[in-house]
């Protein structure tokens, strides 16, 4: 005998409410892609009681409501609290952003309401609560009656927005110092070095004559130091190319970018620098 089954699709639908992201001008394209974000335990549990889906994505994540749901029960109205931990995830972070110079420092970004926040030294914090391993920071997202994050009425529905949040990261300003080294018996053949800049770099830097130093690790060297600060970028569309004209023929040879694994704090000349190796 045949028999016939029944068969059925519960469809749910979900409306975005919140969402949060990174931006960072090191990055090309303005968002910061070395962090990661989580619920803590807390608001997870939270999330599930008012029915809220957490989706992380590239440099941020978002919230969703079940719209299946009936947001218009006062119990949504309660004021209440989620928090989110951040993560850089990049072991140079602090090399190329402009943040407090302990690594181990967190962070506690505490909602606003408003759209956009810097994140500084302002938002450091040496709160025992946030000491766990790996932790960056936290931020705080609240929910009240005047500042939802839920669709209260339902007859606000259509005009329902949902809020966001920007957290804006200031790359670092750095400067460029390359150490051109080479074997004694050979050194004098290479007066005349200087450096020429294309693409980005043209018309953003420049470099005087170089002073002839001797490397900590007992080796002669022609150092170039720029002459200004430039901000950092993981992409540069442009090269420095290093050159000397003399009896002895051309020279030429393009020259490593500046990079956040080399940058250092000189104290000397109260700056960050990029402090660049060459073997000529």
């Amino acid at each position: 005998m045949e028999q016939f089954q029944n068969s059925y699709r519960y469809v749910t639908k979900y409306i975005e409410v919140f969402s949060c992201i990174f931006l960072h001008e090191y990055y090309e394209g303005g968002r910061c892609y070395d962090v990661s974000f989580k619920p803590t335990p807390r608001t997870q549990q939270l999330l599930k009681n008012y029915n809220l889906v957490f989706k992380s994505k590239p440099a941020g994540f978002l919230l969703a409501a079940n719209l299946d749901k009936d947001f218009t029960n006062s119990i949504y109205k309660d004021p209440f609290e989620l928090d989110f931990e951040f993560r850089f995830t990049n072991v140079f972070f602090h090399s190329y952003t402009v943040l407090l110079s302990d690594p181990e420092v967190r962070y506690f970004l505490d909602d606003d309401f408003s759209t956009s926040i810097q994140l500084g030294s302002q938002h450091g914090t040496i709160d025992p609560e946030l000491e766990r391993p790996g932790l960056s920071g936290v931020i705080r997202i609240r929910h009240n009656s005047t500042s939802p994050i839920l669709p209260l009425a339902a007859s606000a529905l259509n005009k329902f927005k949902a809020r966001s949040k920007e957290v804006i990261l200031k790359n670092r300003r750095v400067r460029p110092v390359y150490l051109c080294y080479c074997s004694e018996e050979v050194f004098d053949h290479f007066q005349g070095l200087f450096i020429e800049q294309e693409g980005d770099f043209k018309e953003l830097i420049s470099f005087g004559p170089p002073e002839r130093v001797l490397t900590d690790s007992g080796l002669l060297a022609y150092k170039f130091v720029a002459e200004q600060d430039i901000p950092m970028k993981f992409n540069w569309k442009g090269y420095l190319k290093l050159e000397r004209k003399n009896q002895l023929g051309i020279y030429q040879k393009v020259l490593p970018n500046p990079s956040p694994k080399n940058i250092k704090f000189d104290p000397l000349i109260n700056s960050y620098i990029s402090e660049i190796f060459v073997k000529l």
